[in-house]
């Protein structure tokens, strides 16, 4: 790490992740804009309502750090497929991703190089008939009818959060993984063009988790910390 900022050039991933039953700030909806505070009203159950608030909260949170600015002073813009990016940002600045399930989130940062996360809380409901299956590989899908009990959940949580990072690292949509890419036996993936590599994250027990990032052939060193409001909120940064 180069001091309290990320180096262009260093191949550093930030990740940041937070357990929300403690990870707690007072009337974090304050900060939402409309099209966040819509998605928030259109939760079932008021807590998971909160957690996606209180996500959203911490990004900002991270963030900030990275532009010296307020929480309150990040302002998101989105691309035509959903994904997130900071108004203004050229392409060689910060480029960041966030994902939450049940009660964990987690934050990529890096700096000029896309990045995507997903993090899935594992449940032992898989289903042959998930949807979701369509996007796997018939390698992926005869591994997963092969296994039994959470051994199955695991190894399907395993594969969709790689696809579901690439996906999102991508920012192109389900359309952007064409021909249902084995993802089970590699972790590099080439598409229009561009290399990305996927890695398996291991966040929190319970949870599958992966990160994917563009490029290749510098090694990727992934910086972890965890974030609570019972310690100042980067307590880590800086830090070697």
């Amino acid at each position: 790490m180069n001091g309290n900022r990320l180096s262009p050039d260093s191949g550093e991933i930030h990740l940041y992740y937070a357990d929300l039953r403690y990870y707690r700030v007072k009337k974090p909806e304050t900060l939402l804009i409309p099209d966040e505070a819509e998605r928030a009203g259109r939760y079932r159950f008021e807590a998971d309502s909160l957690r996606y608030v209180q996500a959203r909260y911490l990004l900002r949170e991270v963030l900030s750090f990275y532009k010296k600015c307020t929480p309150e002073e990040i302002i998101f813009e989105y691309t035509t497929h959903g994904k997130p990016f900071l108004k203004g940002e050229p392409l060689g600045g910060v480029q960041f991703n966030v994902s939450h399930s049940g009660d964990m989130v987690a934050v990529a940062v890096s700096c000029g190089r896309r990045v995507g996360i997903d993090i899935e809380k594992i449940r032992d409901d898989i289903l042959e008939s998930d949807p979701s299956l369509r996007l796997f590989s018939e390698t992926e899908s005869a591994a997963i009818r092969n296994s039994r009990g959470h051994a199955k959940a695991e190894l399907f949580l395993r594969i969709w959060t790689r696809k579901e990072a690439l996906l999102k690292a991508t920012g192109d949509g389900i359309g952007g993984l064409p021909d249902s890419p084995d993802l089970l036996n590699t972790t590099d993936i080439s598409l229009n063009g561009t290399v990305w590599q996927v890695y398996d994250l291991k966040i929190s027990p319970g949870y599958s988790a992966a990160l994917a990032t563009e490029g290749t052939g510098n090694i990727v060193r992934i910086e972890s910390f965890l974030l609570t409001r019972s310690v100042p909120a980067f307590p880590l940064i800086g830090k070697e």
